[in-house]
């Protein structure tokens, strides 16, 4: 096989695997979605007008751009024959005029991403509470692809080849397209094999030590970045994962994708106004779902906010409205800071971001957050609290600071994978509260077998009626009780980060506590009646 053809196979199979320029050649118009402005627009064989000239195409060629790439300051196109799957090379991307076919266009496959902002993610679901799992598109069964063999060669029998990766790289010292293609491929692979098992930290390691092989193969580097912002932002990493957007923007300036996700790392670090301009800019070239629920919430944030003041301090970013003080607000951040430093004492974790906060008068936070009325405050990445009528740090409200606070510290620990009873059980115990005044209404429940079992408490609480909701809160906690009494903070520590690693919430119980969700349950029980007889 041409170096030309395997290595395009190679740039195919790399944008299958991560899903930012998948687009099936079904969905793609019968005319295309380009047509050649002029005659005699070459053809090249790479992204090279010192390459080899495939062919000449006539004026008024119907073409389908699958990707659109910049390098060297040179806008380059990657095209096909509209219904072929066979590449025909690449063109200067100023010698053609985009086609629009169909409802809402026919966009380049960089900007048709089908994934939402999470690639991982399905509509609907929080992309924060997603698994690492990057491949959510297997390559085409047409062809046994290089890459197939190269990760077989680094990851099979579930162990890791080291050694394997190190031959890789030691090919790629002659600086062949090929070998360093390999060897890029070769650390990939490695990384989605470190993703599989949740261990994030060397799979960054991975991704990064493949960028310098594809510094000359942008497709390639673009993928990369793309990987390694999104576990960057599942991580709430959102500085770091903006810088690698960045740089896939100068690669691809009008990709779809990075401005879904630019938007995602800009919400993280409160710059709503930036980030509704993103997701705004993606859905103008291709509109989607997800995106668009993200945008609604962003611009309902975005109009509430609009005359609020501002406060930093080491830890956080508040906003706050007109009735709330700047005493008040002065008082929250102090309050906060101390709670931030007793929470990263107790679970062994520090947040690498400013975490938001806002302070509303009761009906924006009703009218923002649109919580159930048994709820007091919400935590969806950022901290909201109405505060009508206070003017100063109550103890009732430091203790809602903690908890809200706490949601903070879990859902970074776990990738955003902590089961929901787990979550409320935890923040209600940093807040100091105990089960002393449920004990017996819970024990009644749980002998007459009229309990919620913790294995239907993991999902979202949001629906729930208010008696429901008061369960499930004291349930939760004398769960979290009884684990600190049977396992201490070790082995609660454990089972925070089995949840990143293991399937499933059942799995982790099992690893870290070598225990069921069953047992757990009969354990909270003995707890309850053992302590609070």
């Amino acid at each position: 096989m041409p170096l030309t053809n395997l290595l395009a196979r190679f740039l195919i199979l790399i944008c299958l695997l991560t899903a930012w320029c998948a687009v099936t050649y079904a969905q793609q118009s019968a005319g295309g979605n380009a047509i050649v402005k002029g005659d005699g627009l070459n053809v090249y064989a790479e992204m090279q007008t010192a390459s080899a000239v495939v062919q000449s195409l006539a004026k008024g060629t119907a073409l389908v751009v699958n990707m659109e790439f910049t390098s060297a300051g040179i806008t380059w196109c990657w095209v096909t024959l509209p219904g072929q799957a066979v590449r025909l090379g690449y063109v200067l991307c100023q010698g053609l005029e985009r086609a629009d076919h169909g409802s809402g266009g026919l966009l380049t496959p960089k900007e048709a991403s089908q994934a939402p902002a999470s690639p991982s993610s399905t509509a609907g679901k929080s992309p924060v509470r997603s698994a690492i799992h990057l491949p959510p598109t297997r390559p085409p069964a047409e062809s046994t692809t290089e890459y197939e063999r190269v990760a077989a060669a680094v990851a099979h029998e579930g162990v890791l080849h080291h050694e394997r990766i190190m031959e890789f790289e030691e090919a790629a010292k002659g600086g062949s397209p090929l070998g360093t293609a390999r060897a890029a491929l070769a650390h990939i692979a490695a990384a989605h094999f470190e993703l599989s098992s949740g261990d994030t930290d060397l799979a960054i390691t991975e991704f990064q030590a493949a960028l310098p092989f594809a510094a000359k193969q942008p497709q390639i580097q673009f993928a990369l970045l793309l990987n390694l912002s999104y576990v960057h932002l599942v991580r709430s990493e959102y500085s770091t994962a903006l810088g690698l957007l960045e740089r896939a923007r100068e690669l691809a300036p009008k990709s779809v994708p990075v401005a879904q996700l630019s938007g995602w790392a800009l919400y993280g670090l409160n710059r709503i106004d930036e980030a509704v301009q993103q997701w705004k800019a993606a859905q103008s070239f291709q509109p989607n779902a997800y995106v668009a629920a993200l945008l609604e919430k962003a611009e309902r944030d975005q109009a509430a906010e609009s005359s609020a003041r501002e406060r930093e301090s080491q830890h956080f970013n508040l906003r706050y409205q007109g009735s709330a003080s700047p005493f008040l607000a002065a008082e929250v951040l102090r309050t906060l800071e101390q709670h931030f430093q007793t929470i990263q004492t107790d679970l062994h974790f520090t947040p690498t971001e400013a975490i938001g906060v806002v302070l509303y008068t009761e009906q924006a936070y009703r009218d923002i957050t649109r919580a159930p009325n048994w709820a007091g405050a919400a935590n969806d990445g950022r901290i909201r609290v109405p505060v009508q009528g206070l003017e100063t740090v109550t103890q009732d409200f430091s203790r809602v600071l903690k908890h809200e606070l706490t949601h903070s510290f879990v859902q970074q620990i776990t990738l955003g994978r902590c089961p929901t009873w787990l979550h409320e059980g935890l923040a209600q115990w940093e807040e100091g509260r105990r089960s002393n005044g449920s004990a017996a209404p819970l024990l009644a429940a749980y002998d007459s077998g009229k309990f919620i079992p913790l294995s239907h408490l993991g999902g979202s609480w949001t629906a729930m009626p208010s008696p429901v909701a008061v369960f499930a809160y004291a349930w939760s906690l004398a769960a979290v009780e009884s684990i600190m009494t049977q396992s201490g903070s070790y082995g609660l520590q454990r089972l925070l980060e089995k949840l990143t690693t293991e399937p499933s919430a059942q799995s982790a119980i099992g690893q870290a506590l070598q225990t069921s969700y069953g047992d757990l349950d009969r354990q909270t029980a003995e707890y309850l009646r053992q302590a609070y007889k």
